[in-house]
């Protein structure tokens, strides 16, 4: 359960969003959420709801509310009345500013650029439009929570400059500075950038600009700290130079946590996280992914805490996707199979048991037939052997150029196909989630790639066991598909999972899970 108010103000309750109606009963859960844990007294949420002219009505209008807003959130003992007022107790993370908060700290202090940066950008998700967007009366407190986020955009930057993401950094610091034109710390920022990308002229030309706005509209000058940038770009100081490459290690003999780490390959940076104790699992994750918000909803998390119990997952994000690199948009099974060696080998694998699913199914199963001394098991879920097969050509080509026309009304769409019969909310959820986790050229790229992939050839070389898992009634990758792959593969099992919904970690998730790990049990890498 968790209050939002990063946006409009709403209540989440098992992951699907609830509607609060209501102008003033918005209000109302607006100042207890940014006073969560704290008594709010009813004379204060009297004054901002009404104003200095309240009616004689108000006391007994806002039991009302207080009383309609637990309905909402499910539980009577969510808001406690304590005297002189109430106070919303639902844990120490009930809202999304908590949330984002703590990951915000969590950036701030990690003394690993990657870390921060996985923690700045995962706070800076949970804003999903202008604070406290549809109520009144908290212009101040919007202020505020507007500038917490600038901060996070700040200490950010900081990160991905540390990183040496200098060169990706100038076009986002040229429109913030144009925002924020007496903003130091932008200002501080764009200046490094430009001189670490050959820029010198430029990054001086950012300094008299700054100057020139601190002196007209403030009567001020430059801070100390900036005219010494000033001079040290001047004598073109050796301490402006980029870092050298920021690697972080990994050690898969000890309990890794869930920290997102980088690794450079030739197409450029990776983003990954290892979790969990045991013999390695690799997951390829399917279609887009985001590393950042895989540990925001509950299902997909117990999946991978499921999984990491007996086995050290390791996930990352596709280049295009999530926190990985974004630039390229042009996809194929070689292309991520050049991707999938460098993890490997940076990552340390041995032999390894390998899981992919959707078009990364197909991935997996051309790693293991093209590299067969490198695993010690074959899983692959919700794919199949040839992508035509999925729909007919027109509705492939009408679902492709829905993507990239809308992907917003895209990503509904294809959310509808994946859990048919969903609520509203969790297909809303689910579609956001996507078009957070790519951009519209690398989702209808990536789809593009799955349909026209063909691994049917390949099959017949695996010869490590084999998992093949599907749903029985998926809409999305039809059962048929599923057995007809498992028949082409030497000795594979087939394991049909119940349900319409797509992916694996809906439904029954502890069920699912421990199909996989009873298979992974039998298989061990020795």
């Amino acid at each position: 359960m968790q209050v939002r108010v990063l946006g409009s103000v709403d209540v989440v309750v098992d992951g699907v969003p609830r509607e609060v109606r209501g102008l003033r009963r918005k209000t109302v859960l607006a100042v207890l959420a940014l006073h969560a844990a704290e008594i709010v007294s009813a004379g204060r949420l009297i004054d901002v709801v009404w104003g200095d002219r309240p009616p004689t009505t108000a006391a007994n209008t806002l039991q009302r509310h207080v009383s309609y807003l637990r309905g909402v959130l499910g539980d009577r003992a969510a808001i406690k009345a304590r005297p002189p007022g109430y106070v919303l107790d639902i844990g120490t993370e009930a809202t999304d500013l908590r949330v984002a908060q703590r990951l915000i700290q969590q950036g701030k202090q990690s003394a690993d650029p990657a870390v921060s940066a996985s923690c700045l950008r995962a706070a800076l998700m949970l804003w999903r439009d202008q604070p406290l967007a549809d109520v009144t009366g908290l212009g101040g407190q919007a202020e505020r929570l507007a500038m917490i986020r600038l901060e996070a955009v700040e200490a950010l930057t900081e990160a991905r400059l540390a990183l040496g993401e200098h060169a990706q950094l100038v076009m986002e610091l040229e429109q913030l500075s144009e925002q924020h034109p007496f903003r130091e710390h932008i200002h501080r920022q764009l200046m490094l950038a430009l001189y670490r990308t050959g820029r010198q002229v430029d990054a001086l030309a950012v300094y008299q600009r700054m100057r020139q706005s601190l002196g007209d509209g403030l009567g001020m000058d430059p801070s100390p700290a900036l005219r010494d940038l000033e001079a040290a770009v001047l004598r073109q100081d050796p301490e402006l130079d980029p870092p050298g490459q920021v690697v972080a290690a990994v050690d898969l003999s000890s309990r890794t946590g869930r920290g997102v780490r980088f690794v450079e390959t030739p197409a450029g940076r990776v983003a990954y996280t290892v979790v969990g104790d045991g013999p390695p699992l690799l997951c390829l994750l399917g279609w887009v992914s985001h590393l950042g918000l895989l540990w925001d909803h509950g299902d997909p998390r117990r999946f991978v805490e499921l999984l990491a119990r007996e086995h050290t997952v390791i996930l990352y994000d596709k280049i295009g996707c999530g926190l990985s690199d974004r630039a390229r948009t042009d996809f194929t099974i070689e292309f991520e199979l050049g991707v999938l060696d460098a993890l490997v080998e940076h990552v340390g694998l041995d032999r390894f048991a390998l899981f992919g699913t959707c078009e990364s199914g197909q991935v997996a199963a051309a790693y293991a037939a093209t590299r067969p001394d490198a695993l010690s098991s074959l899983i692959v879920y919700g794919t199949c052997a040839r992508g035509r097969d999925l729909a007919r050509d027109e509705v492939q080509q009408s679902v492709l150029a829905l993507v990239r026309a809308h992907w917003g009304l895209g990503s509904r769409v294809l959310a509808d196909i994946w859990l048919p019969g969903a609520p509203a909310d969790l297909v809303e959820v689910f579609a956001r989630t996507q078009r957070a986790s790519a951009t519209v050229e690398v989702a209808a790229s990536l789809l593009e790639m799955f349909y026209r992939s063909d691994v049917t050839d390949l099959l017949p070389a695996i010869q490590v066991p084999t998992l093949v898992v599907n749903r029985r009634d998926s809409r999305a990758v039809r059962f048929e598909l599923g057995r007809e792959l498992a028949a082409l593969i030497p000795d594979a099992q087939l394991v049909t999972l119940a349900g319409r919904m797509q992916p694996i970690y809906v439904g029954n998730v502890d069920h699912a899970a421990s199909v996989l790990t009873s298979f992974l049990g039998t298989y061990r890498p020795g």
